[in-house]
Parts: structure tokens; sequence; C-alpha cells
């Protein structure tokens, strides 16, 4: 696996390593409406030090977790819409997919197409076997991009995430390498 984060190009994005001066812009939009409720992980509010933070630690989370986060930007106007990631298992040759989507950047097809080009990135230049993803059941948008990418639906652990005070249900999606280099 390379060590340095790659760089990743669709017909309409290019997804990336952000710069520092992207900071404010990742922390307004990581405050948007429904990012932090459809998220594990992302915190709200989403501080401009939280952004600051995972901005100067992409670099060093790839090398030494396999955690490989990119911004995802739209080629022809460079505007970071939202953010891809795919956190390596090197043990198990195995990729968990997650992100999210700015507001203004949702029903547009950008998080099918990041999506895809992360999981291509995933099985042809990571080696991977296998990758997958979750949601909470109650994020059908998330649940339809894992659909359209071709992921399969693997079966709901209830309860399994307690977000807010609440136990979540997860919603597990996967593929192999065999079925992804097949799909129609």
């Amino acid at each position: 696996m390379s060590r340095e984060l790659p760089q990743i190009s669709t017909p309409r994005l290019l997804m990336r390593a952000l710069e520092n001066h992207q900071a404010e812009t990742l922390c307004t939009l990581a405050n948007g409406p429904k990012i932090a409720d459809n998220t594990a992980s992302i915190p709200s509010p989403y501080t401009l030090e939280t952004a600051q933070d995972f901005i100067e630690g992409m670099q060093a989370k790839f090398r030494s977790d396999g955690l490989l986060s990119l911004g995802v930007h739209v080629r022809d106007t460079g505007e970071l819409i939202g953010i891809a990631s795919l956190r390596i298992n090197a043990k198990h040759h195995y990729g968990h997919l997650g992100g999210w989507a700015a507001a203004n950047a949702r029903n547009l097809g950008y998080a099918t197409e990041a999506a895809t080009a992360l999981m291509d990135y995933g099985f042809a230049e990571l080696g991977l076997h296998r990758v997958g993803s979750q949601c909470f059941s109650r994020n059908k948008e998330s649940a339809r991009v894992m659909e359209k990418i071709g992921l399969q639906y693997e079966g709901c652990m209830r309860g399994a995430f307690l977000k807010n005070g609440v136990h979540e249900d997860m919603l597990v999606f996967a593929t192999v390498r065999e079925e992804w280099e097949f799909r129609p």
C-alpha cells in the first residue's frame, strides 16, 4: 500500500487530501443538517479546531491507522462537497466505506460517484477482498447509495449503536472483489 494519500478522479469529482485553508469550509459543511445525526463519529457541534485536527491528521491516519479519508470536490469548480473514507484492515483485506455529502450536494449522484471510485480504488489498488459499510436503519439515503453502488444487504444489527442516548439499528451492506469485478 502506498504511504501517500491518493488523488482519485471521476468524471465530475476530484477526491484528494484537504488543505489547511479548507478548515472553515469543512467546519461549515460538517455542521450542516443531518451530518452529525446520520454519522457515527462526527461530533456536534463540529468546531474549527476539530476541522483543523482532521485536516492535519489525514496523512498520518492513513499511514498509521489505514484510514483513507479524502475531501470530495466538484471537478469544475473545486468546491468541497463532502468526505469519503475507507478504513482499511490490512490483515483481513477488508475496507469499511464511509462518508457524507453536504446538504447542497445531495440527490445529485455525487455520493454514488465518490463511493464507486473509492470502491474501485480499494479493490484495484489496495488489493482488498471485501468492502462493507453500514448505516442507521433510519438513514434511507445512505442505504440507497450502498444499494446503487452494488453492495449487498447483509442484515440488520438491532440496537447495535448508541447515538444520543438512543440504541440505533444498523443496516449492514458489503461486497467481495469477485462480485464487484463482475457487476453489470
